[in-house]
């Protein structure tokens, strides 16, 4: 394995094809870390490294700031990650399976070209729809029940998490997470083309990987407590847990294994 990776870089194409998609994701993780205009981004950060330091699960806020990489724990330009092209290309794929027009579509010569368009032009409105209510959440966090406990952080501090709210804020804000998501989708097709390839799934991979210290760190001080901190969880539960998710991962397998056969 070792020898087929450092053979790798023995290849220009392949090895140019490796170096452009390692340039790409790390312009992804900048924009991980750039913070969006007129917002706080230390409230974020401090909320959140509460919720690994004590018992709480961190709640949904943490299961999004791990699909986008840290990037919504610092109120970045990347905040909405990918998730509203996934969105798209989902309802994209059933309406295709439901509605004659777009199944037509479909199966027409370039009909694959203008679903893709068409997905493209849903993923920007589920970004300006996302991006209106998160910037609402940032103006009004203690309102929003994913982020429990963040007006405490927030007195706590003595800032607020934007300076100045009101329309001027919304508006630059779903301009800016709109085009941040737009950007991570035109890196995406770059890997695509012009890497290794699947750059929808290498931004996501690279954003999960990047937050999994912080999510080993939470789950050791959960399911192992210590200084008397925490409750006990029961041996049997961790190890049920573990054998389902050993279960879970084999049938993904299973299932993927089968759907590429029947594909030939």
């Amino acid at each position: 394995m070792i020898s087929a990776f450092t053979n790798t870089f023995k290849i220009p194409e392949l090895r140019n094809r490796v170096l452009f998609t390692l340039v790409l994701l790390v312009v992804v993780r900048i924009g991980a870390a750039i913070t969006c205009p007129g917002v706080n981004a230390h409230v974020l950060q401090t909320w959140f490294a509460s919720q690994v330091n004590s018992d709480s699960t961190g709640s949904v806020a943490a299961l999004f700031n791990i699909f986008s990489g840290g990037a919504l724990e610092n109120c970045a330009l990347f905040s909405l990650g990918v998730m509203p092209y996934i969105s798209a290309s989902i309802m994209l794929q059933l309406l295709t399976a439901v509605v004659p027009q777009l199944s037509k579509l479909s199966k027409e010569d370039g009909g694959r070209q203008k679903i893709m368009q068409y997905t493209r032009y849903a993923t920007i409105l589920l970004c300006l729809f996302q991006g209106y209510l998160l910037a609402l959440s940032f103006e009004n966090p203690g309102s929003n029940p994913f982020l429990h406990g963040i007006m405490e952080t927030i007195t706590k501090l003595g800032i607020p998490l934007v300076d100045e709210p009101g329309v001027p804020f919304r508006v630059m804000t779903v301009i800016t997470l709109t085009a941040g998501t737009m950007l991570l989708m035109w890196l995406g097709d770059q890997i695509t083309d012009r890497g290794v390839g699947n750059g929808m799934s290498m931004i996501i991979t690279v954003g999960i990987v990047a937050r999994l210290p912080a999510a080993l760190i939470q789950a050791w001080r959960t399911f192992v407590p210590s200084g008397g901190h925490g409750s006990q969880v029961n041996p049997l539960v961790l190890v049920l847990m573990i054998a389902f998710l050993v279960i879970v991962v084999a049938s993904v397998i299973k299932f993927t294994a089968a759907a590429t056969i029947s594909w030939f």
